[in-house]
């Protein structure tokens, strides 16, 4: 009989172990956060013109606190003309965030010559990147 109360004990013990680290591990673990797209209105843009960027965010569950990030366009001088950082409080499902830069007068002078530059976008919480996304842009005079 003692034997018998002794696996019973042990039997319930894995038990309830297994159900708390389940329900602790699922109530503790940070959403899925996933940055699935970034687009821009246009396929080519010209010196002074406006840019929107579309930016999707794909989420599990709700995130405060977390940033998105926007950078690229550096000039032949080292320069990063692109950089924007607001405020991506996420809720589950898809999150859309739009984006419009006046972009720089392109030309030998500026720094910035015609061609094709990269735009990093990141999502970050707590100064940790969580995910990110890079697209190339066409610039011309």
């Amino acid at each position: 009989m003692q034997k018998n109360s002794l696996l019973f004990t042990a039997v319930l013990l894995v038990i309830l172990i297994t159900v708390s680290t389940t329900a602790c591990t699922s109530f503790f673990t940070p959403a899925s956060v996933k940055v699935t797209s970034v687009t821009t209105d246009k396929d080519l843009y010209h010196s002074n013109e406006v840019m929107v960027m579309k930016i999707l965010v794909n989420s599990t569950g709700s995130s405060n606190d977390t940033f998105l990030k926007i950078e690229g366009i550096t000039d032949t001088y080292g320069q990063t003309r692109l950089f924007h950082v607001m405020p991506a409080n996420l809720t589950p499902g898809p999150n859309n965030f739009l984006y419009d830069y006046h972009l720089p007068a392109c030309s030998k002078c500026s720094g910035l010559d015609p061609g094709t530059y990269p735009v990093n976008v990141t999502l970050e919480k707590n100064g940790t990147i969580i995910s990110n996304l890079s697209i190339l842009v066409n610039l011309e005079q």
